[in-house]
């Protein structure tokens, strides 16, 4: 063991406000295809790649959302 505690998702989650999702949770989340999210990775919602998995934070979703909105 190195000795540093380890901390849950639950936990940093608490200590950073942020929710992560994954492309999956995401593109049901915004109600699109994963394959839409794939290929829109430069002008879609802020990505993390974490390893080979690809992660959204709930916030930068919300925000892209916002920012597509349109106003009659």
């Amino acid at each position: 063991m190195d000795g540093k505690k380890k901390i849950t998702a639950a936990e940093a989650r608490e200590l950073t406000g942020n929710v992560y999702l994954d492309r999956v949770e995401t593109a049901a989340y915004m109600g699109i295809s994963e394959k839409w999210l794939a290929t829109h990775r430069f002008d879609g919602p802020t990505m993390l790649k974490v390893g080979n998995k690809a992660l959204y934070r709930l916030k930068d979703i919300e925000n892209y959302m916002r920012q597509q909105e349109m106003r009659r």
